[in-house]
């Protein structure tokens, strides 16, 4: 028995004597879909690194759906069609592509360069244990037969068009001034044909400035960072679950008045019709609680793992200093990944039985 498997009674409760999660993925008949949709510059890259920190590049491919727009940059400057439009995508091309990687075969990916607005030539993708699928429509109806964890980013409109104006213009080159008429334009086309994917995700990720401050009587002593926000996950619980985690506050840490502020809540309930547990997170974490959540997901994998230092973050922090909420929510999304991976795995070894 695994390492996995044997973190439920049913299985046996030494998890010492288990093996790794790394070498049963090589088992799975069919590749584990993630789907992780959401606007331009809501940061879906950002909270799926962790997953593929967790596991490497041998078993996770990424695959971004920039390569099935139908128009180049400068195209879509003259039709004025704007990406979020469906039709604007070739949306059959990908089901094909997620249903030759589900066969196990290989598929050739269209290629989109953001530096130069224009389509780079097609690559061969093989299909691999893990394939995250990350775009503006990746959650659509069409492709959920597919999926195995489906995640859904969701900023609210001044962090996005923060995250969106950072990117855009001081990495792609985007003129501010056009950039911020496009952003306009995109607005209703998002609460069109983007917003609605959420009531299919398992995840939904909201993102809002920070507002610890709003929790101080009089005066807030002790300020936050500027890139500090509150995040609400929404997620649907796993079927089976992982073993019992617990996470250490230091009480006098809590006391204290030079520390920076923190806030943690959990509370089930409704959400488009599903059972969830909406997760609060706002201020600066300890870097013991961090530390104790990444031990568990290397102990389930074995793998060493450095989730702090994702594309768009600040490189490996040291003791004592802070980890943000978005730090906190990238570790959570990979233990429900796990949790994800290990109900696959258990339903796989039930019906080999």
């Amino acid at each position: 028995m695994t390492w996995l498997a044997g973190c439920y009674d049913k299985y046996m409760s030494d998890t010492a004597s288990c093996s790794l999660l790394q070498s049963r993925l090589t088992q799975l008949r069919t590749p584990f879909i993630i789907g992780i949709a959401g606007d331009s510059g809501s940061g879906k890259t950002v909270f799926s690194d962790g997953i593929r920190r967790i596991l490497g590049p041998n078993l996770v491919r990424t695959i971004t759906m920039d390569g099935y727009h139908k128009e180049n940059r400068e195209q879509r400057s003259v039709s004025g069609r704007l990406p979020l439009d469906p039709d604007a995508n070739k949306l059959d091309l990908l089901r094909e592509h997620l249903r030759l990687f589900r066969d196990n075969k290989s598929a050739e990916i269209p290629q989109y360069n953001h530096t130069t607005g224009n389509f780079d030539p097609p690559k061969i993708v093989e299909s691999a244990p893990i394939i995250i699928i990350e775009g503006l429509h990746a959650l659509y109806p069409e492709f959920l037969e597919f999926l195995d964890l489906k995640i859904f980013v969701d900023p609210c409109r001044e962090v996005k068009w923060e995250w969106k104006f950072a990117r855009d213009v001081a990495k792609r080159g985007h003129r501010a001034e056009k950039l911020e008429e496009e952003m306009l334009a995109r607005e209703a086309a998002y609460k069109r044909w983007i917003d609605f994917q959420k009531i299919n995700a398992e995840i939904v990720i909201k993102i809002f400035d920070s507002r610890m401050k709003e929790y101080a009587r009089y005066d807030f002593t002790n300020p936050l960072p500027k890139r500090f926000y509150k995040v609400e996950l929404i997620m649907k619980p796993s079927p089976v679950r992982l073993p019992s985690l617990q996470l250490p506050f230091d009480l006098s840490h809590i006391m204290s008045i030079e520390k920076p502020p923190f806030l943690l809540a959990a509370a089930p309930c409704r959400y488009w019709g599903q059972s969830v547990v909406d997760i609060h997170m706002d201020g600066a974490f300890p870097e013991k609680t961090i530390a104790a959540l990444e031990a568990h997901i290397s102990e389930c994998t074995t793998i060493q793992i450095d989730l702090t230092a994702a594309e768009g973050t600040v490189p490996q922090k040291q003791e004592d200093e802070m980890f943000s909420s978005t730090d906190l929510t990238r570790l959570l999304i990979a233990w429900r990944f796990l949790e994800a991976v290990n109900h696959r795995l258990i339903q796989r070894e039930t019906d080999t039985v």
